[in-house]
């Protein structure tokens, strides 16, 4: 499974209703729906939107242009139409709106309007971390100091990089005291400590 299609197709659970919906759709309901699908979500008022003879198809054809558009921010790269097409098949579209449909969510213009509230934050795909002394030994050098001095130079201008790439191609560098890094372990940490008393939980284990 590749990357996007795992990306997209996380939770398929939460799709069951939409995918009794999705046979009946046509092919030709489609484009429309899409259209007003994001004009919905970019908040423009079309009066087509009150006076819809099928929304239920509509309402499904919006869920999954809203769950396209938001994890669209999520990633640099574009969506691969294989992936986007396998996902759709799941949704139990005819072949005749899975093609279309895949089309149109491929299709970079769709996501340029966007709103914020819409975008996620991007996700870290990797994190480096290096020491600092540049500082510490220019001061050292400058001032010749004590054993005694040296240490507390070495101690309070020592600096962490930590360097993170995120999902949406884009590199974040941070200077940090020593403190503020063990701080940041210690968030991180406490964070992966949730995630695993929160997946332990019923609520969240897949039937």
């Amino acid at each position: 499974m590749s990357e996007h299609l795992e990306l997209i197709s996380e939770n398929i659970s939460q799709w069951s209703a939409v995918s009794k919906i999705t046979p009946e759709i046509q092919k030709k309901e489609i484009k429309p729906f899409v259209i007003l699908s994001l004009k919905e979500l970019e908040g423009i008022e079309d009066e087509r939107l009150s006076s819809l003879m099928n929304a239920e198809k509509f309402a499904a054809v919006r869920a999954i242009v809203r769950h396209f558009a938001r994890l669209r921010s999520a990633t640099k790269s574009l969506w691969g139409q294989d992936d986007v097409k396998t996902f759709l098949d799941g949704l139990r579209f005819s072949p005749e709106c899975t093609s279309e449909l895949s089309v149109l969510l491929c299709t970079e213009k769709l996501y340029e309007n966007i709103p914020k509230h819409l975008r996620m934050k991007p996700g870290v795909v990797s994190l480096q971390w290096k020491i600092d002394v540049s500082l510490s030994q220019s001061t050292i050098e400058t001032e010749n100091p004590s054993p005694q001095r040296r240490k507390e130079i070495m101690h309070t201008l020592k600096h962490v990089i930590v360097t993170f790439v995120l999902t949406d191609g884009h590199t974040r560098t941070y200077r940090l005291s020593i403190s503020q890094f063990h701080e940041l372990r210690y968030v991180i940490a406490s964070a992966l400590k949730n995630m695993i008393v929160l997946e332990r939980r019923k609520c969240m284990k897949k039937d």
